[in-house]
Formats: structure tokens, sequence, C-alpha cells
């Protein structure tokens, strides 16, 4: 608050508007870019109104001063915010909405044809080895994509705050997300089905591509159609009610399809439980869940009313500030506030009132000290290409005044901030961050009067004293992250590796035991996806006395983890019968313990013990993997041994289980016999994983 009668300050009120501005805008849940711009502009306009000798002028007594610097700076950033919407939108449109549009259609056509391809695989190709290939990488594609597109999603909020027609897309394009990510997970499964189908000789599936391609082209039929129907962002009742009738007569054919299934193993005298034609049974049961997706998907579709958009675009905004109170964000907003403020306190004890001591801060502040120290290295490039290069270019100009002089300067400008730009568009995101920077500098190194470029030292000092703060700024955000960061992105890796097992663990359990499962897969996938992002970053820490971090393993490790994910979700959808539309939309299936008439059986409670204490053994020996960052050895490796007498066990007790008898008058979903083999399937893949994990950590 500037003081009317003098040129002065209260000091006491100008430190706690500073702290408790950065405290705020460092607590909120706001992107990096959000947060950077608004430090770096605090850290300006607050070392100006502090500077005594500083001659900015501010408003006073909320009377606004047309040129004051509050004002000034307004008016060049709102110029500078719309000449950057006028270039994503010249010299054609380009919005995240777009994007999302190709995006979803190009997972469409890739998962559609991945669905005709796995049935080739069935169906015995000559190239069915390469075709599995490129369908494992098609899948992780396809993933990766669909976690880009809920992304652009969530922004593409901001690009007309779900006005109009553009809330019904976004609504409507996050359902038919919502299907394809489903879809996509019945697809793995099929594949998986297929793949392990390949040496069985007395199957039955063989006989059945044929029936089975023509199903397969009504699901993908409804896909495209479904996508047609909604990409335009409004859909009507007809065509919501035949969407509902497409999904009821694929409902039907799968119901004939698994009587034709059943009905061929009796005449082929197949067991009921056949441990080598497990897969089969777990081929149809996928085709039961993509049928059950298709027909969910068609309860939840419909155009939200203003209300419901209204709700939710409140609740986008508030999503936007609302604080992120977790441990590690709590940390986050610890080193960043005490990072800024011992720059800008720096900065005012010095007596320079530089504001680049704290904007630097602003610019390079991390979630971890592996991202930091790389961003820093790129920050101290960026600068040195920034402020240098232009210096040394203008140099060589006789003059950089008149008519052929300013010409050489904007040709110049020209190329060196499109050719920085170019870098920053094209280049990986570590180059680009130092390409981004390179060109800001340069910028505000061009842009200075003619006479400087002719003073060498006067350049030199510009550049010197800029070069200097900025390292500094780097220094005490090295500093106090190396003395208050409580956790290490490797660190995060192994804690969120440890969430997802015992989580997996307890839903292994509640199968076991005939308990209704809390689906937790669902926060499996969360807490994969977070150490997924934490791996990104570990990857870049500074190691020190450490021994290498184990980029390679963690990489098949996560893939695995999914995989361990996928079998659990299959588990966890045998516990329940096939879900029904009802008047309030789409209801899950009752609950249905499949294991309860066997739970007293010895060999069941052999296999369940069996399958926890190895699931035990193999958790430990990856975490302790995790843990030991020492270059000797680690002993927990040492003296591993793996029981590889287990899965013998498990096919005892599937010879066991032959009480149920075949029923073809139910949909597989419902189908009792079917369930059992599917989670048969599912407990000899666990193992099958397990051993995979096992075989990467040593």
């Amino acid at each position: 608050a500037k003081l009317v009668e003098t040129n002065g300050y209260r000091e006491e009120v100008a430190w706690i508007d500073l702290a408790f501005a950065v405290f705020v805008i460092m607590l909120l849940n706001v992107s990096d870019r959000c947060r950077t711009f608004a430090l770096f502009y605090i850290s300006m306009f607050m070392m100006h109104y502090m500077n005594p000798h500083s001659t900015a002028r501010f408003s006073r007594n909320f009377q606004v001063d047309i040129e004051g610097t509050g004002i000034t700076y307004l008016v060049v950033c709102s110029v500078g915010t719309a000449l950057a919407i006028l270039a994503a939108i010249l010299p054609w449109p380009r919005t995240d909405l777009q994007e999302v549009d190709q995006d979803v259609n190009s997972i469409r056509v890739a998962l559609t044809t991945m669905l005709r391809q796995v049935v080739i695989t069935y169906n015995g190709e000559p190239q069915q080895a390469t075709i599995r290939s490129k369908l494992v990488k098609g899948f992780r594609i396809i993933n990766e994509t669909l976690g880009q597109v809920n992304a652009k999603l969530e922004r593409v909020w901001w690009e007309g705050f779900d006005l109009g027609s553009r809330g019904h897309v976004r609504y409507l394009i996050s359902s038919y997300v919502k299907l394809l990510k489903e879809l996509t997970d019945v697809a793995r499964g099929m594949q998986m089905a297929a793949a392990q189908d390949m040496t069985v000789e007395n199957g039955v599936m063989r006989e059945m591509v044929p029936e089975i391609s023509p199903f397969t082209e009504r699901v993908i039929e409804f896909v495209n159609d479904s996508w047609l129907s909604l990409s335009d962002g409004d859909i009507s009742e007809a065509e919501k009610v035949a969407m509902q009738r497409k999904a009821e007569d694929i409902a039907q054919g799968l119901l004939a399809l698994g009587n034709t299934y059943n009905t061929k193993r009796m005449e082929a005298g197949i067991p009921v439980l056949d441990i080598a034609l497990l897969e089969e049974d777990f081929f149809m049961y996928n085709l039961g869940q993509m049928v059950q997706a298709l027909e969910r998907f068609t309860c939840t579709i419909r155009v939200p009313d203003k209300g419901e958009m209204a709700r939710w675009a409140m609740d986008a905004l508030l999503d936007c500030v609302d604080p992120d109170l977790d441990r590690n964000h709590w940390n986050f907003v610890l080193r960043g506030f005490t990072s800024f403020m011992a720059a800008f306190i720096w900065a005012v004890m010095l007596g320079t009132y530089n504001f680049i001591f704290a904007a630097t801060v602003a610019l390079v502040m991390s979630k971890f000290m592996g991202s930091a120290i790389e961003r820093n290295l790129g920050r101290m490039q960026g600068v040195v290409l920034g402020l240098v290069l232009p210096a040394i270019v203008l140099h060589q100009l006789p003059t950089c005044s008149g008519g052929l002089g300013t010409f050489l300067f904007l040709c110049i400008v020209f190329v060196f901030e499109a050719g920085a730009l170019y870098v920053y568009r094209s280049a990986s995101s570590r180059f680009s961050y130092i390409a981004m920077l390179t060109a800001a500098f340069a910028a505000q190194a061009f842009f200075q009067p003619c006479d400087v470029f002719n003073d060498e030292s006067a350049t030199s000092h510009t550049a010197y004293a800029k070069v200097t703060s900025t390292m500094t700024g780097i220094i005490i955000v090295l500093f106090v992250d190396t003395a208050l960061s409580n956790e290490r992105p490797t660190e995060a890796v192994r804690i969120h590796f440890e969430s997802a097992l015992n989580r997996i663990r307890a839903g292994l359990q509640s199968a076991l035991d005939s308990k209704q499962q809390q689906r937790a897969q669902g926060l499996v996938q969360k807490d994969i996806k977070q150490a997924a992002l934490y791996h990104s970053e570990a990857c870049h820490e500074p190691r020190y006395w450490r021994a290498p971090y184990p980029e390679e393993m963690v990489e098949d490790i996560l893939v695995l983890m999914d995989q361990l994910r996928l079998n659990l979700r299959s588990l966890e959808q045998t516990g329940r019968k096939a879900g029904q539309r009802g008047a309030e939309g789409f209801q899950d299936g009752q609950f249905h313990a499949i294991f309860a008439e066997v739970r007293k059986i010895p060999e069941f409670i052999v296999s369940r013990r069996d399958l926890l204490t190895q699931f035990d053994r193999v958790a430990k020996l990856l975490l302790s993997t995790l843990e030991h960052e020492k270059e000797e050895q680690n002993l927990n490796i040492v003296n591993y041994e793996h029981d590889d007498t287990v899965i013998g066990k498990v096919v005892v007790l599937c010879g066991m289980l032959q009480h149920t008898e075949y029923n073809t008058e139910v949909s597989v979903l419902d189908d009792h016999r079917c369930r059992i083999a599917v989670a048969m399937f599912m407990f000899l893949n666990i193992h099958y994983r397990l051993a995979d994990i096992v075989e990467v950590v040593l």
C-alpha cells in the first residue's frame, strides 16, 4: 500500500502481501505455466514497488492510473495474449478440440483394425507371429494416446468454457473415449487368449472363426456408427434408440455364439474344464465383456441439459483452483515458497532490487530434483544463447538504424526467432525448453536502443548482470531442493509399485475367499500411471554415490504390472453376473461367489496359499531391488529361488473342478462353468506374470 502523502510504503504490509500471494499461488492446483507467469509478474511488480529508486507509477486509493505500471503491463500482456490466440487460429485454426477429434478417430480406426487382426490370429494365418507382435505394440500406443486425449479433453474446457455445442461435443467424446478404453482392455484380453491358443490342436475356436468374424464386424459397425452419430456434438433420440437396438441385437448374437460354442465342446467330448483350453473360455468371456461395454455406452450416451452443463463448468473451474493437498504437493509448496522468498529477500538485501533472482526461481522450480537439475542446465544454456548470440550477430552490423540497417535488423530477428521457435515446436522436450528460453531472452536482448549494441562495455555488462542473476536464482533452487525435498522420484516409483502390488493382492484374496471385491483394478491403474510419471522423472535424477537407476527394468515391470492389472480386472468381473439395462441406466450384475462351493477342497486351499505366498515373495523381491541403490550385489536377488511347482498344483485343482455342467441357455457372462474357467485361467496367468517379473529382476 503506497502512502499517498509520501513516496514510501508500509514495509510490513508489503512483505505480508507478498508472502500471502506467493503462498496462495503455490498452493492452488493450477498449471505450471500459469504458476510461473503469476510468480514472474508478482516478483517484477513488488520489486518495482519496494525499490525506493524506481520511477514506476502505481495506482493509488482505488483510482486507476492509466500510465501506471500495472495498467501498462496489463495492456502489453493482453496484446501478447491476443497475438498468441491469432497464432493458433491463423492461417487456419488449431485447437485441442480438433486434435481430440483427430486422435479419437485414429484410435477408433486402429482399434477396429486390431480387433479384426485378433480374429485373424485365431484363423491360423501364416503371419500370425508378426501380427501378435504388432498387436502388443499397437495396444500400448493406443493406451498412451488415450491418456493424451483425456489430458486434452480437460484443456478443451478453456477453449470455450463448454458454451453451446462445444460442451456437448466434449461430453459426448468423453463418453466415447471411455468406451474405447473398455474395448481396448477387452481386445487385449482376446489377444492374450488367441496368443496362447496357438499350440492347442483339439479346441473348437478355429471352427468358430467364420461365426466370430461377422460378430466382430457387427461390433466394429456399432463403434463406427456411434462415432458418426456423436462427433457433431448432437445425438437425437432416434439415433440413441437405434444404437440401443443394435446393442441388443449384438447381445442376442453373443447368446447364439455362446450356445454354439458350448454345443461344439460337448460334441467334441471336451471336459467341462480343460486346462489346455481355458484360453478359449477366456476369449468367449471377453466377447461378452465387449457386449457389456456397448450396452453400458448406450445407457450413458446423451446430450446433457443446460443445468448439468453449468454444474460441470463450475466443477471444472473449481478444479483449477482447488488446493491439491497430497503430501508431495505440500512439500513442493514449501520448497517453492522458500526458494522464491529467499531469492526475493536476497535481491532486496543487495540493494539491486533485481527481480530476475525471484523470476528465475519461478521459471525453474519443479516438483522433483531430477527434472529440476535438467531444467536448470537448460535454463543456463537458454539464457546464455539468448543474451550472447544476439550481441554477437548485431555487432557485425555496420549500423542498426536507417533504412538498410532497420531492414537487416528485422531480418536477423525474424530468422533467429523463427529458428528458435521451430526447434521449440519440433524437438524433444529437453531441447524445446532450451529453444523457448533462447527465443524469450533473445527477444529481450534484440529490442534495445541501437547505441547499446555499438557499446561493447554496456552490452557485456548487461549480459553479465543477467547471467549472474539467473545463476544465483538457480543456485538458490538447488540448495533449497536439496535441503527440503522429502521424496526422490525413484522412491516415488517404489511407493506406487508397492501400493499397486498391495491392491492387487487384496483383490486376489477377495476373489479367492469369495468376498465381494471393491474393484481394485481402477486404483491399481492409477498407481501404475503415477509410477510411470515418476519413472520419467527418475531417469533424470542425479545419482551421486548411488548405483545407476534400473531404467530398462522398471519399464519392463510397468508393462508386466499393467498385465497383472488386466488379470485382476477379469478376475473381478467373474465375481459378478451380466449387467442389465434398467430405468436408471445400466445396472451392474449382482455379486456371485464362484468359489463358494470349493473353498474347503484341500487342493483349493493349497493353491490359494501358494498363490498368495508366491505373490508376496515376488513383491518383496521387486521392492527390495528398487530399494537397493548400492554398487555391491543385492543379497535378496542372490538368495531368491522361484517356486515353479505351484503351477502344477493349479493344474491339479482344475482337474478337481469338474462338478459344473455345460449350459447352452445362458450368456457366457452368466455361465458358471465359463466364469470358473476364466478365473482359473487368470490364476495361471498371474503365476506366469510373477515368473516374468522374477526373470526381469534377476
